[in-house]
């Protein structure tokens, strides 16, 4: 599940689930709520890719 949730945090599919609460926040960069999801996506893209190296080969 969190492996899917790396990915839909930086495509464009993103925009859709984060235009909400941007509106809601008020806030100016209607893309700020996917910039500072940034930093979690990658962080956990590389923890799937060690915990996949460890565990599965």
């Amino acid at each position: 599940m969190t492996a899917g949730y790396c990915g839909t945090l930086l495509t464009p599919m993103a925009a859709n689930f984060n235009i909400v609460p941007a509106a809601i926040l008020e806030m100016k960069d209607e893309y700020g709520v996917i910039k500072t999801q940034i930093p979690v996506a990658l962080t956990m893209f590389v923890i799937h890719i060690i915990v996949a190296l460890l565990l599965a080969f």
